[in-house]
């Protein structure tokens, strides 16, 4: 009678919390490559993190380009997600546990931001007449990741493929790191799950 409850509540704090840290990392990667901050994109998520991350920065300084005080907020944004989780759906996690999620989380949430970023640029790109802040911000974000690729990859008859190796490497990072530490993390902190 209460698993549905509780499969809702589950659903909503892993809703909330993934999207809030999404925005977050956005707002990390957006100061980490220099964005503008007059384009209306990096405004609003600006905008939507402003409250909770200039509280932090007046005591954690970023350092360099790293926006430590977001940083922090995600991790104990995903270490509370994962105890509420852990608690409703298993048993009380352990701590060490609910760490190692919190890392392979941010890390996974954090290529999934490079990963559609760079989905919603080739879809954008193929109406260029659509170009706009937006298509421009993506270029910004996605840069880091583009740009070796395309030292090497160069355009066939017009056709960037850069973003299929891109994707596809983005998906093996993964696959083959992120997803054993997420498992390590879930049998640490809840035992047999």
């Amino acid at each position: 009678m209460l698993e549905p409850i509780v499969n809702a509540l589950v659903f909503l704090i892993n809703i909330i919390a993934d999207l809030y840290v999404f925005i977050l990392i956005a707002r990390i990667i957006l100061v980490w490559v220099h964005a503008d901050d007059y384009n209306p994109m990096t405004k609003f998520i600006a905008k939507l993190t402003d409250f909770s991350v200039l509280r932090l920065k007046r005591l954690i300084p970023n350092i360099k380009d790293l926006e430590t005080a977001s940083l922090l907020l995600i991790f104990l944004i995903e270490i509370v997600k994962f105890f509420l989780i852990g608690v409703l759906a298993y048993s009380m996690p352990n701590v060490f546990g609910l760490l190692l999620l919190a890392f392979a989380e941010t890390l996974k949430l954090t290529i999934n931001v490079f990963f559609y970023a760079i989905l919603l640029q080739v879809i954008l790109s193929w109406f260029p007449h659509t170009r706009s802040d937006i298509y421009n911000l993506l270029s910004i974000i996605t840069a880091p990741i583009m740009r070796p690729i395309r030292r090497y990859l160069h355009p066939v008859h017009g056709f960037d493929l850069s973003p299929i190796p891109a994707l596809i490497g983005l998906q093996l990072i993964v696959i083959l790191f992120v997803d054993p530490l997420y498992s390590a993390g879930m049998h640490l902190a809840f035992g047999s799950f």
